[in-house]
């Protein structure tokens, strides 16, 4: 099974880029695949990550350089944390300790320069758009 994880804040303008990418993936008909909408990481998830082969993590990050430019990444964390903000890699740190699962992942992000509000609206839909159709071309091969 996949499961495909996008999280953000509906309410902080472009930092709604995975929610928004999970709404377009909603309307397809994935096969073998779990979609889920939240608005952060938490402990919680590994519960419903068990029986997964493959995680996605789909988040914005902040770069005032690059504007919606799209990267697949994992931003190195040191350390075991469980605060109010863990990263993907926790989560398959947690799978792998607790469950001894060690899925496959990839982390889909947006950057951007405003979590206040979505500065062009244009290139926002573009690259949820663009993201969605990477995502199901994938899950085609």
């Amino acid at each position: 099974m996949r499961a495909i994880i996008g999280y953000g804040n509906e309410l902080r303008g472009e930092d709604a880029f995975g929610l928004d990418v999970i709404k377009e993936l909603q309307k397809l008909s994935l096969k073998d695949t779990k979609l889920i909408s939240a608005h952060q990481l938490t402990p919680e998830m590994v519960l419903e990550l068990q029986e997964a082969d493959e995680i996605i993590f789909i988040d914005t990050c902040l770069d005032e350089k690059n504007p919606y430019a799209l990267a697949c990444s994992l931003s190195r964390h040191s350390g075991l944390n469980l605060s109010h903000h863990i990263s993907p890699k926790t989560i398959i740190y947690m799978l792998k300790s607790l469950y001894a699962r060690l899925p496959d992942f990839y982390i889909y992000s947006m950057m951007s320069n405003s979590f206040e509000r979505i500065t062009d609206n244009r290139r926002y839909k573009e690259r949820v758009s663009m993201t969605a159709e990477h995502i199901i071309s994938v899950d085609r091969q």
